[in-house]
């Protein structure tokens, strides 16, 4: 029994941009929580919720490596995160 799989185009970059976005973006919020707590947590919080916006709203196929489960489960988990983190950041005291 085989199953049909989409094949995604390889090698191309632009598949793979709006998961470098949200890559790059929580990797600058960690490195800029160790300046200020509070803001470091709101840009990986705006990150997370940018990747649950992609994976909603763009085809599987420009998408690279957001693409791992399925889509309802990728924009609740990645949703719930950025929710989560953002919440996190304005209820922390200190900053």
């Amino acid at each position: 029994m085989t199953t049909e799989r989409q094949e995604r185009p390889a090698g191309r970059l632009g598949g793979h941009v709006p998961y470098l976005v949200v890559l790059l973006g929580v990797l600058g919020g960690l490195f800029a929580s160790w300046q200020n707590f509070r803001m470091g947590a709101y840009i990986m919080a705006a990150s997370m919720l940018c990747g649950a916006a992609f994976r909603a709203f763009l085809p599987e196929e420009r998408l690279g490596f957001l693409v791992t489960r399925k889509k309802v489960t990728d924009i609740t988990v990645m949703a719930l995160l950025g929710l989560g983190l953002a919440l996190f950041a304005w209820t922390a005291r200190g900053g």
